[in-house]
């Protein structure tokens, strides 16, 4: 069987023909219908056997793209992708597989590309909190069955690294869970259901749309600008179709760097009441920015539920989540954590409840890294002033803008040859048009202040000769 012939005999019907593609696309290439390094139809062909524009099935190849499934060579067709090369790098991409360019010189790989977030007490205070599990929790907390919905002192616990306007909220409205990334995937498996529609923002966090696509969900994006979500193109969605939820980053959004003012969060909360469309809201960046206005769930606490986690805050290995949402929410996602892996790890919970005993420390932490964020922002803007857009609200990364002459995929090579680890912002992208002229900077991820300075330096170089090889400049 071939690829066309499964397209022939799984013709989509009138409606979600996007979505239907792509898993048969997918699953040609998990079951080998589509072998490594097999080329694709092109796209007329395949348009036409599906029966569908080829609007459509070029929105399909691009997001096998994006997902690191295939890969497009200019002149030459589209590839599916050597086994190798298909793996947890869809997310999170890995500067050491095999395509990767080393850096020249044999100098070490300055990595702007993972979005970590540095800091010389995460381990120490991870070490003491996994010391002090081991011989301080009960037995009772350690070596017994709990279900998904948690126990109300852990979250009395917890509630500690909620917005200081979440705090007082009760029991019900909580949820621990194993990360912001478990949060989305929880709530879009037990909130939404076939045939719902997921309204994203053109660009976002890869996650978002992996989970979507896990999920065999449909999303469409909606316009942005420099507030982020426009209302009038969110409310066009909501009454064309039907759109079930809204994910979004309202606070220092990944990866343009916006935080929403509080008129337009009133806004978009406004519209989704009026066609009771869920907001969820990834904050995990939320405490490096005190000043933001309040999260969805404040402003409308029946309408939004809000996820934060400890990965930004205190290490990418501390899997601890958060969830505020009204009570009937808060129970489905409990099932759903249920039905996935029973509970939220018992060590890891009181791993996280001992941290959040230490509250002195937690504040003079949070200090210190907003502190060295603000350090790394003016650096940064120093720097790169001339590519950077959203200066004024970046703090956690930077998203950089390229002339639409400059070739990103290039760019993204010539940098990693001079020794500096960036992303191509089409990563990011949730359809065809966004990210295409930019790249995303972790500015946080480097040990140290001296090692953003050569990185951008570095940058600043390639950036400043972007037709020019890296190689005659280190």
């Amino acid at each position: 069987m071939t690829i066309l012939s499964l397209i022939a005999k799984n013709k989509p019907g009138e409606g979600q023909k996007y979505a239907h593609l792509e898993q048969l696309f997918k699953t040609a290439i998990r079951d080998g219908v589509l072998l490594p390094g097999e080329k694709l139809p092109p796209l007329r062909t395949a348009a036409w056997e599906a029966k569908c524009s080829l609007g459509t099935m070029s929105r399909v190849y691009s997001s096998l793209e994006r997902k690191g499934l295939v890969n497009a060579r200019v002149g030459q067709g589209t590839f599916v992708q050597e086994a190798a090369n298909i793996g947890a790098d869809v997310i999170l991409p890995n500067p050491l597989q095999s395509n990767y360019v080393p850096p020249l010189k044999n100098d070490t790989i300055i990595d702007l590309g993972l979005n970590a977030i540095a800091n010389d007490w995460g381990e120490e205070i991870i070490r003491w909190a996994l010391q002090r599990t081991s011989t301080k929790a009960s037995s009772f907390n350690l070596m017994t069955y709990r279900d998904g919905f948690g126990d109300n002192q852990q979250k009395r616990a917890l509630r500690v690294f909620l917005p200081e306007t979440l705090q007082g909220i009760s029991e019900d409205r909580m949820l621990i869970n194993h990360g912001a990334q478990n949060g989305v995937y929880t709530a879009l498996g037990r909130l939404a259901s076939p045939g719902d529609t997921i309204c994203q923002e053109p660009l976002s966090y890869p996650g978002v749309s992996a989970a979507i696509s896990q999920l065999g969900l449909s999303s469409l994006t909606v316009e942005t600008d420099a507030m982020g979500i426009c209302p009038v193109s969110f409310e066009q969605h909501c009454k064309k179709g039907r759109v079930r939820i809204l994910v979004t980053t309202a606070t220092g959004h990944n990866p343009t760097c916006i935080t929403t003012p509080i008129a337009r969060r009133k806004e978009i909360g406004l519209i989704a009441q009026k066609y009771d469309v869920l907001i969820i809201e990834d904050d995990i960046y939320g405490f490096l920015y005190p000043d933001a206005p309040p999260p969805y769930a404040e402003i409308f606490p029946e309408q939004a539920i809000y996820l934060s986690g400890l990965a930004k805050r205190i290490s990418p290995s501390l899997r601890i989540g958060f969830t505020v949402a009204p009570p009937h929410l808060t129970m489905l996602m409990a099932q759903g954590i249920t039905a996935q892996t029973w509970m939220v790890s018992p060590i890891l919970t009181n791993a996280a409840m001992e941290i959040a005993g230490r509250t002195e420390d937690l504040t003079s932490f949070t200090r210190q890294t907003t502190i060295a964020a603000g350090k790394r922002h003016d650096l940064t803007n120093r720097i790169l002033a001339p590519y950077i857009t959203n200066y004024a609200s970046c703090q956690s990364h930077a998203w950089i803008e390229l002339s639409e002459t400059t070739s990103t995929s290039q760019l993204v090579r010539r940098a990693a040859k001079a020794g500096v680890h960036i992303l191509d912002g089409s990563r990011f992208a949730n359809n065809t048009t966004a990210g295409k002229h930019n790249i995303r900077l972790s500015i946080m991820t480097p040990d140290t202040i001296q090692q953003l300075e050569r990185g951008l330096i570095k940058l600043s170089t390639v950036l400043s000769n972007p037709n020019e090889s890296s190689c005659d400049f280190f």
